[in-house]
């Protein structure tokens, strides 16, 4: 449930209006926001850096394709 109202707070943000503002795309939000929201546990470096891509995509198809309709009346 935390994750859905993350999403929708960042669905909020990649709107057309917000981003002319912000700068910060889906890509951009996705990239700031994956270590946040997954961590490899790993501690080599090529394990991290291979799984960094695939969280980063991970995130950038929440924010663009979870529906989160059903908190409109939250934010």
């Amino acid at each position: 449930m935390v994750l859905c109202y993350l999403i929708r707070f960042l669905q909020v943000f990649v709107q057309p209006a917000n981003v002319t503002i912000t700068k910060m795309d889906v890509s951009n939000l996705a990239m700031v926001m994956a270590p946040n929201c997954l961590r490899c546990e790993s501690d080599d470096p090529r394990i991290i850096f291979e799984n960094t891509r695939k969280e980063m995509s991970f995130i950038r198809v929440l924010i663009q394709h979870l529906d989160t309709s059903f908190m409109e009346a939250v934010l």
